[in-house]
């Protein structure tokens, strides 16, 4: 919806805070790829994506963080006794091609791969990254919700799944979807059902 970067999170580079797990700290222009769930940089026109995300603790955006996960970064929604992330995807499809009768193809020829390339790493953020989207391709929201419990990560995307997650306080949870309306597919309506379960939970 007018984002001239469809695979990224937000619709331009915004100034952001790394925070090393060594302490160090420093500013950088950063957006989040969804397609290829890296944080990348943007400095003097080059991007780059971290080599070993794994040496970050945390990186601030706005009002919002995220820390690194696997191979991805995760949103961190809400904190305490119940610790909800956002782990924000896309998918990359083929544009359909009309083939008749207002049917599409998505059976389309192969497109532009995006170009990775390896340069000498001189800091954290050292290698190149292509920010182009492949010729003919649709970005597909994908993205997933998690639940921490137990030190485990419980994946959930409806309100039936979230109740299984915590059964013991599925009175409650049923009661404040209910009076909320809370909608699971919004992030706002997450971190406002997270928050509540941190005080039902303390």
């Amino acid at each position: 919806q007018g984002n001239p970067i469809p695979h990224f999170l937000f619709p331009k580079f915004k100034e952001g805070i790394v925070v090393m797990k060594d302490g160090q700290k420093f500013t950088t222009l950063i957006n989040y790829n969804m397609v290829e769930e890296k944080m990348i940089t943007e400095l003097e026109g080059v991007y780059r994506y971290s080599k070993n995300p794994h040496s970050i603790e945390r990186i601030l955006i706005d009002d919002r963080t995220f820390i690194p996960y696997g191979n991805a970064f995760y949103e961190i929604l809400t904190t305490g006794g119940v610790t909800l992330f956002l782990q924000n995807k896309s998918n990359l499809a083929p544009k359909g091609n009309e083939v008749g009768y207002g049917v599409k193809n998505r059976s389309v020829g192969p497109t532009k791969t995006q170009r990775f390339e390896l340069t000498p790493v001189t800091q954290q953020y050292g290698e190149v990254f292509n920010t182009e989207l492949p010729q003919n391709v649709e970005v597909t929201p994908a993205s997933v919700y998690w639940a921490s419990d137990d030190d485990k990560l419980e994946k959930f995307s409806s309100e039936r799944q979230f109740i299984k997650i915590f059964p013991k306080y599925e009175k409650e949870l049923k009661e404040f979807f209910k009076k909320e309306n809370i909608n699971i597919k919004k992030r706002e309506d997450v971190i406002k059902l997270g928050n509540f379960c941190n005080e039902i939970m303390k």
